[in-house]
């Protein structure tokens, strides 16, 4: 989620109170979606990244659309959590890595308007976070998740504080395009990821 870091004082009062009340979010709903591809993520420098399209790209369709979401090389920071919360287990910027690049993505079409399928490019807000629950669950499903938080985080960025970065304009500089150069790249982050095993039934969460 590659939001400005001045949004982080507003989130990260959004994420306690969704952390103190992780019982009480039982109302999201997760769907099924396809999720699928390589993930590869190029460190730039201190806390700066960046998603690699590759010939076998990541990929989601989520359960309500008939077309995958497939990003574009991008900057990503992963998720945009709070530093504070970076200590509790599963709250960590890349806890959720392939959701949040997706989700940047989504963010980054609505923001930046950058091309994308007609049925992507017209994802509302509301259906960019179903969107991160779907992958989030697809992760958890596939046993990449140790410290499942997925409820917790949903809730988050559902929140007003969410939906006003969804509908303010872009900081300058946000919507740059990564110039990939041929130097070696500097990968931290390389794997494929594993088809969920949908047979043993949803995980509870």
């Amino acid at each position: 989620m590659k939001w400005e870091a001045r949004y982080w004082r507003v989130l990260a009062p959004v994420l306690f109170v969704a952390v103190t009340l992780a019982g009480c979010v039982g109302w999201i709903r997760y769907g099924d979606g396809i999720l699928k591809g390589r993930v590869v993520v190029q460190w730039t420098r201190e806390d700066k990244f960046i998603y690699l399209k590759t010939g076998n790209p990541l990929s989601f369709q989520p359960s309500f659309l008939n077309t995958p979401i497939v990003p574009e090389t991008m900057y990503t920071d992963g998720g945009s959590i709070p530093r504070i919360f970076w200590s509790i287990p599963g709250l960590s910027p890349w806890g959720l890595g392939p959701a949040y690049v997706i989700h940047d993505w989504l963010f980054e079409v609505h923001r930046c308007h950058r091309p994308a399928p007609p049925e992507v490019a017209a994802i509302t807000f509301e259906q960019s976070a179903q969107v991160l629950a779907e992958v989030g669950k697809s992760l958890v499903e596939a046993g990449l998740v140790d410290n499942n938080k997925l409820d917790e985080i949903v809730w988050a960025i559902q929140t007003r504080y969410a939906r006003n970065i969804w509908d303010s304009a872009p900081a300058p500089g946000e919507c740059a395009i990564p110039i990939l150069t041929k130097a070696r790249p500097r990968t931290v982050v390389d794997f494929t990821v594993p088809v969920p095993n949908r047979s043993i039934g949803r995980p509870a969460l």
